[in-house]
């Protein structure tokens, strides 16, 4: 009889089946219970110094260490740099406990890493438990000022490498300094490190030192002087409708850093120095006047509202520094010129709603320059000027510059000043007053208005050619050597006047209404040049013996001429108009003592 097997007691398979589903369904549930719990809450074992925070919110966790924490410790800090040492205690500094830093740590234990590893680490921490000890913090600011302090006994800044030059043009008066090399505290790197690392003890800390610039090689040197010489004698010329500016040989050397490059902290002086000079508000127009006698008593003119675009301004500095280095050795190239870069504004009136003459802009500008001029010179070109301004020219009228002027005389407010009467220098009242009319007859000329009378001066006066060229001037005397022209414009003329009498400057602007015409100086021409006889010695007693004084510079003789041409709105010439010069030689004169 076969053997049977025994029966599989199968019945128990599916209970343990169960059993095991059962088993993972409640470690789900609880595992899911667990994180759901937990996810706003720090993990069981987690402790702040002695503090336990397990199964505390961020907000129960930050009130129960607040209440439990140990008092700070009373602990110094000291920072030294080199052989100096700053020390300071937790109270000056302003310590205090760093409570979210540390509870932002001790929140994240168990939630960063690897997923798969994080159930390990919560299970290890609730089994073993974890600590956190507390971070400190400083106030920021007393913390700065504590390192500024330290870094302000150790300075030693050095001195960068520079050249400079003593004298516009003089190469001989070129100097370069190498430089000299300095430490300073790092004290960003250094406030970083210290905030890093502020612990409940003592601490010494050193600070982060920086080395400057060293200094100058002999090599060095040479190619400092060899881009220093490249410049001596050089300008730039800035010029926007009549703002100009210009910088000179010694600012473009100065804003030469080495051993190559340049110093931006130079060029931006330099930038904002001129836009001092330039940025102004808008002007708004003032004009009062008696309607009956025609007395103006007072009168401003409009004017834009100018600002440097010192951006574009200190790219160009720049960028002209660079076209001189690169320039070759043999070039003549003195001056560069540069447009200005401005930005304007308008004032909010116009000129015309101050008045019923019609005079709403200015038809006319002449200008001119008078460096070197004597003191009593720049006082009687100040008066001078202060006689015409604000005078009104009616319509058809003919102006008469003396007649403006008035009589000129000591008793009237003019100082003696060199003149030319018969064919000599001499000191009489009124010299510089022809600086005036010179100017005047350039905005005149500037305005196409018909000149009527205008006599060169007998020699070339070098105050009119500093910024234009021989021949457009006018002299006046009393009596018949005069100044004159005639307001063709059917509205009046306001002449208006300005003088600088530290930059030698005048201007001369003539306000009425512009009939569309237009003017050019054109074939401008010189000719018949006649050297300057020999030097003049007058003796004078009122100097002592062996005293020589000049009192009149040589110029060479020499005939000039140009064309005005006038035209109207649509172009058509209106005029053409020729002026001709004849200079005599002129010698230089001195006054020779021979007093006691």
């Amino acid at each position: 009889m076969a053997k049977t097997k025994p029966k599989v007691k199968t019945e128990i398979m599916p209970k343990l089946g169960w059993a095991i589903l059962l088993g993972l369904s409640l470690g789900l549930v609880s595992t899911v219970s667990f994180f759901w719990y937990f996810q706003n809450r720090f993990y069981p074992g987690v402790m702040i110094d002695s503090v336990p925070v397990g199964g505390l919110t961020l907000s129960q966790a930050r009130a129960k260490i607040a209440d439990n924490l140990s008092p700070l410790p009373d602990t110094v800090l000291t920072l030294t740099a080199n052989t100096t040492s700053l020390s300071s205690s937790s109270a000056q500094l302003g310590f205090s406990y760093d409570f979210e830093t540390t509870l932002g740590q001790a929140y994240q234990h168990g939630r960063q890493g690897k997923w798969r590893f994080r159930p390990f680490i919560i299970a290890q921490t609730w089994y073993q438990g974890v600590r956190y000890q507390p971070k400190y913090q400083a106030d920021p600011d007393k913390l700065a000022e504590f390192v500024k302090t330290l870094a302000a006994q150790v300075e030693d800044p050095g001195e960068l490498p520079a050249a400079i030059l003593k004298t516009s043009g003089v190469a001989s008066s070129l100097e370069i300094r190498p430089g000299k090399q300095g430490l300073l505290v790092d004290e960003a790197a250094t406030l970083t490190n210290l905030a890093q690392n502020i612990g409940p003890e003592n601490q010494t800390w050193s600070a982060v030192i920086k080395a400057t610039q060293p200094p100058l090689s002999e090599t060095e040197q040479q190619q400092a002087r060899d881009r220093s010489l490249k410049l001596i004698g050089k300008s730039i010329f800035f010029k926007n409708g009549e703002y100009r500016t210009a910088v000179s040989d010694r600012d473009m050397i100065g804003w030469l850093a080495f051993p190559t490059g340049t110093n931006q902290d130079k060029l931006e002086e330099t930038t904002q120095s001129i836009a001092k000079q330039i940025d102004r508000q808008p002007q708004e127009p003032e004009f009062t006047y008696n309607p009956d006698t025609l007395q103006v008593t007072a009168f401003t003119p409009p004017r834009d509202g100018l600002q440097l675009d010192a951006a574009t301004f200190q790219t160009t500095l720049e960028q002209s520094l660079a076209e001189f280095e690169a320039l070759d050795p043999t070039s003549k190239t003195k001056q560069l010129e540069k447009e200005l870069p401005l930005s304007t504004s308008s004032p909010t009136r116009s000129l015309g709603e101050t008045n019923k003459l019609g005079i709403q802009e200015r038809i006319g500008l002449g200008e001119s320059e008078y460096a070197h001029s004597i003191p009593s010179r720049i006082h009687n070109v100040a008066l001078a000027s202060s006689r015409i301004n604000n005078y009104l020219v009616k319509p058809g009228e003919e102006f008469s510059f003396n007649k403006a002027l008035g009589d000129v005389s000591k008793e009237t407010g003019f100082q003696p000043a060199y003149v030319i009467r018969s064919g000599q220098t001499v000191l009489g009242d009124g010299g510089g007053v022809c600086q005036v009319s010179t100017t005047t007859f350039r905005a005149v000329l500037n305005a196409g208005l018909p000149v009527t009378k205008r006599r060169a001066h007998s020699y070339r006066v070098s105050y009119y050619e500093l910024d234009s060229k021989p021949g457009v001037d006018a002299t006046v005397y009393s009596g018949d050597v005069d100044l004159r022209f005639k307001n063709d414009t059917g509205h009046h003329i306001l002449i208006h006047t300005q003088t600088d009498s530290k930059k030698l400057y005048m201007r001369v602007e003539l306000y009425g209404t512009s009939d569309g015409r237009t003017t050019e100086i054109v074939d401008h021409k010189t000719w018949d040049a006649r050297p300057a006889p020999p030097a003049v010695y007058i003796p004078d007693p009122s100097l002592p013996a062996g005293t020589v004084k000049q009192v009149d510079w040589a110029a060479s003789g020499i005939r000039a001429s140009f064309k005005n041409v006038v035209k109207d709105k649509t172009g058509q010439v209106l005029r053409e108009e020729v002026y001709t010069s004849n200079y005599i030689p002129w010698s230089a004169k001195y006054l020779q003592g021979v007093g006691q």
